[in-house]
């Protein structure tokens, strides 16, 4: 029987699984890297078709619940009844009559068969006439009888008979094909539910190199795409700044050419007011002031007063304007003096100015020239994604056609296990008919020893005449128990020799299976076991294993099979009552080896390893304004099954929602992201200009 074991992670920590094959699953796996295309074309679109407007999916989110998990170890095995009986007759007489047909329920002693007794028959009405004949027979005859008789019967006891050899030689050989083709089709299994089948390995990285590089394209132009937009905003930038510097010019010589002006204007009016000196012509008129002031004091004359006061007055009059010439001149003075000043500065102002103007436009062709190369840039790694996506789509298609090649050639060994199996019960069948055969001959022989022996002996053909009619009884073929009849081998007209009917026990059922050698130490008698089969899809049934063979199976002759891995013959009953399992159905089994209640588990894509080596989980966490947080979360992972694997840590508890696919989402941590519908590939393809 074929079996299949579940790889786990010895360290529990969360690792993803290699591909797995079944022979019923082509669809399956197929499904499976289109569902991978389809998320690779998501992840590798730009970062600006996707990044700015991500949105979180929740229908790819978990949210932690409590549940029970369970290891076990996989195998195949048969339905087979609990009570099997074969019923075989020896006596090589036609078949007249059967009575019963598959399906058919018999009760213990009821009739199935009958053989065609008629030689039977009259060979009794010739012994029973020939005791009153002569009862004189040749010593010869019987010697002869005797002979061929002891001889077959010689042969036959020693293991010499040639057709029981060939018959074992073949059951041998069959069994060899079968053991062969069991490993073959296993190690193959192995090789692939271990990742380690070539052809795959190969594809997987021819697959992984074509990814690498499309996403290497993606970076490339998403990453000139932003440096265009920035080569654009520095042309932007550019332009203000050379704007900013012509105005400050513009500025700069205006106040220029406003100080220049004050100052002609000032120079013009100092050169009115004349250079000279003013100060001893102002002393003069104050010492004249003053002697006529003392003169007017002496004077009696009204005449003369009225001269000197007129005197006064004018001198009066001209020192006014003399000091105010001089303190006008004064003022201009310092007005030019600060007017040169400003004029100096302002003429430095605007040769900075001017250079800057000059920076600035240099600095704005350089820009446009960056823009211009990132253009070019742009187109270059347009044509770059275009090449990396036929690249990437024909590496998917050979990866599909070595997944298609690898589960065609996994289904073949299959078909050859059933085969060599199907010969092999063949060459059984046939060991039994050539012992039947045999003992046949041997009692053809028996019978004409008697028949001699009748012949000079009343006696003897007394017994004789008593094993025909037992003969006679042994052509009504009846059943040894009471059951179902589930095969009928009888058919009228056909020698009545060998197997003629199996009759079951339909009520209660086991699975025949095995145990691999490596899971002989996990598995016990008593262990519970799952079961489940395609023609009881989305149910499974109870059972418990009631026997494990001590030694693994034998040969044909006997010896433990050295051709492959060692198997251990194992029985399992089924406990469900009603189970819809019927005898002959393939059927899978997982044997129960632990099993932990209320644990808090996620799908195995959920954990990943972040940069420090730790096992982590991304929670979501619903924020006020209706958006979802990525947070990172640290987690131990524990026992897992084909799907989940348990987890626990600071932070996870029920109710905890948790992103499935944790690729999708890592280069959004730490963002808040609106819940939305996660866009198609083809949607992605065409917001990213594919």
């Amino acid at each position: 029987m074929l079996q299949f074991r579940k790889k786990t992670d010895g360290a529990g920590v969360a690792v993803k699984k290699p591909l797995k094959v079944r022979l019923a699953g082509k669809g399956k796996v197929i499904a499976g890297i289109c569902l991978a295309v389809v998320l690779a074309v998501f992840f590798l679109s730009p970062k600006d078709a996707r990044a700015g407007s991500a949105v979180l999916d929740l229908s790819g989110t978990t949210v932690l619940q409590y549940m029970d998990m369970e290891d076990s170890i996989s195998a195949t095995g048969t339905v087979e009844s609990a009570e099997s009986m074969m019923v075989y007759s020896t006596m090589a007489y036609t078949v007249q009559e059967v009575l019963v047909e598959v399906g058919d329920y018999v009760e213990e002693g009821q009739l199935l068969a009958r053989l065609d007794g008629q030689n039977i028959l009259d060979s009794i009405e010739s012994q029973e006439a020939s005791l009153s004949a002569s009862s004189g027979t040749s010593a010869a005859s019987i010697a002869a009888a005797k002979d061929n008789y002891e001889q077959f019967k010689a042969t036959l006891e020693d293991g010499l008979n040639s057709s029981i050899l060939n018959a074992e030689s073949a059951v041998t050989n069959a069994y060899n094909s079968y053991t062969s083709a069991v490993n073959t089709y296993e190690r193959y299994k192995e090789g692939l539910d271990a990742g380690e089948n070539t052809t795959l390995l190969n594809q997987e990285a021819s697959l992984r190199s074509a990814r690498t590089a499309l996403e290497t394209a993606q970076e490339t132009y998403t990453n000139t795409q932003e440096d265009l937009y920035d080569a654009e905003n520095d042309i932007g930038d550019a332009r203000d700044d050379l704007a900013d510097a012509e105005d400050e010019l513009a500025d700069l010589e205006d106040d220029l050419a406003d100080a220049e002006d004050r100052l002609d204007r000032c120079q013009w009016e100092l050169d009115r007011l004349g250079s000279g000196d003013y100060t001893a012509r102002i002393t003069q008129l104050q010492n004249t002031i003053t002697a006529l002031s003392a003169q007017l004091e002496g004077e009696a004359d009204p005449a003369v007063q009225a001269q000197l006061q007129q005197q006064i007055a004018a001198a009066r009059s001209e020192l006014e304007q003399l000091s105010n010439a001089a303190s006008r001149q004064a003022a201009l003075a310092q007005e030019a003096t600060q007017l040169g000043t400003a004029v100096a500065q302002l003429e430095g102002k605007v040769a900075s100015a001017e250079a800057a103007v000059a920076q600035a436009e240099a600095k704005l062709d350089q820009a446009i020239a960056s823009r211009d190369a990132y253009q070019r840039q742009l187109t270059t790694t347009e044509r770059n994604i275009e090449n990396a996506t036929e690249t990437y789509a024909a590496a998917i298609t050979q990866y599909n056609a070595a997944v298609t090649s690898v589960d065609n050639a996994l289904a073949d060994y299959a078909t050859a296990v059933e085969t060599a199996y199907t010969a092999y019960q063949t060459a059984q069948a046939n060991l039994q008919a050539a012992n039947v055969s045999a003992q046949n001959q041997l009692e053809s022989y028996r019978n004409s020893l008697n028949s001699a022996y009748a012949g000079a002996n009343k006696a003897v053909s007394e017994t004789s005449l008593r094993q025909l009619r037992a003969d006679l009884d042994s052509t009504e073929i009846t059943a040894p128990n009471a059951g179902t009849v589930t095969a009928v081998y009888a058919k009228v007209g056909s020698s009545g020799s060998g197997l003629l009917f199996v009759i079951e026990d339909v009520d209660n059922l086991v699975v025949e299976t095995s145990v691999k050698e490596y899971d002989v130490g996990s598995v016990q008698e008593g262990m519970k076991a799952v079961i489940s089969a395609d023609a009881i899809k989305g149910k499974t049934v109870e059972g418990v294993i009631t026997s494990i063979a001590p030694t693994a199976n034998k040969t044909g002759q006997g010896l433990t099979d050295t051709t492959g891995d060692a198997v251990f013959a194992a029985e399992v009953e089924i406990t469900t009552p009603d189970s819809g399992l019927k005898i002959g159905m393939e059927a899978q089994l997982d044997y129960i080896i632990a099993r932990q209640e209320r644990v808090l588990a996620v799908p195995y894509y959920a954990v990943y390893e972040n940069e420090a080596g730790q096992s982590c989980v991304i929670g979501v966490v619903e924020q006020e304004d209706g958006t979802y947080l990525l947070t990172e979360l640290p987690v131990t992972t524990g026992m897992d099954d084909d799907l989940d694997i348990v987890i626990s840590g600071e932070g996870i508890s029920e109710g905890l929602r948790v992103v499935s696919e944790a690729d999708e989402y890592r280069h959004l941590l730490g963002q808040a992201l609106p819940a939305g519908k996660k866009p198609t590939g083809m949607e992605v393809m065409m917001a990213g200009g594919m």
